[in-house]
């Protein structure tokens, strides 16, 4: 009987540290799902999540718009940076494609040092033609990720600037077979 308790002792030691899930995934999916508690999103609504050297970000959608909840590891510590939403009004005019940009600061800051910040311009895409989105910003141009949702299409883009203060010049959508479809300036 005694070996018998040992066996399934050792067998259940053996079987509990045998995970596919990291400890550091559970805290920061935890921070993730308490930031948006607090935020008064749905855990359920977080679709997509992006880490960034230090800092990340996640895209939620709502019935009626979308938005982002932004992140930054201090001391080793993945902590709010607050959100940023959008919501669409019963009169508003449909668009191809909608825009919103999003910046918060990296890490702590610190007034004895220079500060930098993360940028990301982002959008949910209505026409189903667009399967790319180009923005140009300062000096830069660069095509955008697209991220499907259930029946819903958003895109977004990390900024490579860290200082802030990118200025779109042009944002263009285009069709599968490179027919430019729309351009904002």
């Amino acid at each position: 009987m005694k070996l018998l308790l040992s066996i399934f002792f050792v067998i259940i030691v053996f079987v509990s540290g045998c995970s596919d899930v990291n400890d550091e995934e559970i805290s920061e999916t935890n921070v993730i799902q308490q930031v948006a508690l607090e935020s008064n999103i749905s855990s359920e609504d977080i679709f997509y999540t992006n880490e960034i050297d230090d800092n990340g970000f996640s895209l939620y959608q709502s019935p009626n718009g979308y938005g982002i909840l932004n992140f930054s590891n201090t001391e080793n510590e993945l902590v709010s940076q607050g959100n940023y939403s959008f919501e669409y009004t019963a009169n508003m005019e449909t668009t191809s494609f909608t825009f919103s940009q999003s910046t918060w600061h990296k890490g702590e800051i610190s007034l004895e040092k220079e500060n930098f910040y993360s940028s990301v311009f982002f959008g949910e895409v209505f026409d189903p033609k667009i399967e790319r989105i180009i923005v140009e910003y300062d000096d830069f141009t660069e095509e955008a990720s697209i991220v499907k949702n259930k029946d819903r299409k958003f895109w977004y883009l990390i900024s490579k600037q860290d200082d802030g203060n990118e200025t779109i010049n042009k944002i263009t959508a285009y069709s599968t077979t490179g027919k430019l479809l729309y351009e904002e300036r």
